[in-house]
């Protein structure tokens, strides 16, 4: 089953696009459902595909070098949960989460794929609540933007907003984190 361009239009990267392109772009993708605990991304691989949540809970998580007695280990930390609103997730989660709970109407994740080939993952997503959601290809969305050009404009300032908010987050994460290692050495 496809969703519905109403469905496509409520995710932000798409809300600008006409609602007769997001019939276009609901036309490739079908819905599909998972359980809690599912990964849907794994952070470093490569990827080719936007995953687009219409219900449900997600959490996103990092892998981050962690000092242990014997040495370095990874561990993932969870950044964030990001939650729809419209419908709101069929379940609660099966944890409590930990980190900020962001709630939209529905969400997209991995949007670089959209504008990069094999682009790289940057952090695991998994399934905390039932999900609902699909799966939109470059290839699809390519084909789509090649017959309507009119498409890639709004969808790329989007994804561009959003590379530079994550840049603008990452620098001030670096900041802070010079700053706790001066403050450290200085000690």
């Amino acid at each position: 089953m496809n969703p519905t361009p109403e469905q496509i239009q409520k995710i932000n990267h798409f809300s600008k696009v006409h609602i007769d392109m997001c019939a276009k772009i609901a036309s490739v993708v079908d819905i599909e459902e998972c359980e809690p605990k599912e990964q849907l991304l794994t952070e470093g691989d490569t990827g080719d595909t936007m995953v687009l949540v219409f219900q449900g809970q997600v959490e996103v998580s990092k892998n981050m070098m962690v000092k242990t007695a014997s040495g370095f280990a990874t561990s993932r930390k969870p950044i964030i949960r990001l939650e729809t609103t419209d419908p709101r997730p069929a379940a609660e989660p099966e944890t409590e989460p930990t980190v900020f709970v962001v709630e939209a109407p529905a969400f997209g994740i991995g949007e670089f794929s959209l504008v990069l080939d094999n682009a790289i993952r940057t952090a695991h997503v998994n399934a905390t609540t039932p999900l609902k959601y699909g799966i939109l290809s470059l290839e699809d969305f390519t084909n789509i933007v090649k017959d309507n050009p009119e498409i890639g404009g709004s969808v790329y300032f989007e994804v561009a907003k959003s590379a530079v908010n994550n840049l603008a987050t990452a620098s001030g994460d670096i900041s802070n984190l010079t700053q706790a290692f001066f403050f450290a050495l200085t000690r």
